[in-house]
């Protein structure tokens, strides 16, 4: 009996010793992944906006992280991307051709105090080309026929304006999408008047023209539609160097003619 108690113990100690041994065994980890090197992309990017278009610049950089820690640069590319404005593709241009129409009138009088003319029609076509971005120089003509006025039965009829001319155009802001600009000119002009009727009892009838030296300026207002296409409202004052006696010696006053007149303009540019 005392064998089989003594076997017994001996086989729970074993048993016992085993447990304790698998208890207290250590697994090994597994092994860490080590970072060889990480390659970074930055871009480094500028946009600026004005009315001559939009930029867009900047730089693409490269780095690479190495498994010590340390960073370097590998490569830096600089670039630059320019989108012009509709203003800039229309300045590209630098020619233009332009018709107008709209109105005119004379304040010019006769000897009796009394006007020549009422609100008639105008007409002009020019063609410019550009000395820079401000200022252009070309050709103009420019047709002036204010409606004659009767005057208790005297009649002034065809007070016409024929001019041609050396004209400029001066943008203030050549920029902008609307445009104040102001017309000139120095040319040829030739004036014509018919005049009949009866006055002071006695019956006239005449019509005379003649050439003279002519200037106009003005103010104006411009759209662009595109960068081909414009509008434009613009006015001129006209000063004819031919008095109103050449041409009605009976009743023209010792003055020289004088012209208002407004265009509303359409033009392209090429």
């Amino acid at each position: 009996m005392n064998r089989v108690i003594s076997a017994l113990a001996v086989s729970c100690l074993a048993a016992s010793a085993f447990a304790q041994a698998a208890a207290t065994k250590t697994t090994t980890p597994a092994p860490k992944m080590r970072m060889v090197q990480e390659n970074t992309t930055t871009v480094y990017d500028v946009t600026t906006t004005n009315k001559k278009g939009t930029t867009q610049y900047g730089m693409v950089e490269e780095t690479q992280t190495t498994p010590q820690g340390g960073t370097q640069v590998i490569s830096q590319v600089e670039y630059s991307d320019y989108t012009p404005s509709k203003m800039a593709l229309a300045n590209e241009k630098r020619a233009e051709v332009s018709v107008g129409l709209g109105a005119a009138y004379s304040f010019n009088k006769d000897t009796e105090d009394m006007r020549m003319a009422d609100l008639g029609l105008s007409a002009t076509g020019q063609v410019l080309w550009d000395m820079g971005d401000h200022f252009s120089v070309g050709a103009d003509y420019m047709f002036l026929n204010p409606d004659g006025r009767s005057n208790q039965g005297f009649s002034y009829d065809r007070f016409r304006l024929n001019s041609i001319a050396l004209a400029g155009k001066y943008t203030v802001n050549a920029w902008d999408t609307w445009r104040v600009y102001v017309p000139m000119g120095v040319g040829a002009a030739q004036a014509r008047l018919k005049a009949s009727g009866e006055r002071n009892g006695e019956y006239t009838s005449e019509s005379s023209d003649k050439w003279g030296l002519d200037l106009f300026a003005g103010l104006g207002l411009q759209y662009n539609l595109s960068q081909d296409i414009f509008l434009a409202l613009e006015y001129r004052y006209t000063v004819a160097f031919v008095k109103a006696e050449d041409l009605n010696k009976a009743y023209g006053k010792d003055n020289y003619l004088q012209f208002h007149s407004a265009f509303l303009r359409v033009g392209t540019r090429f």
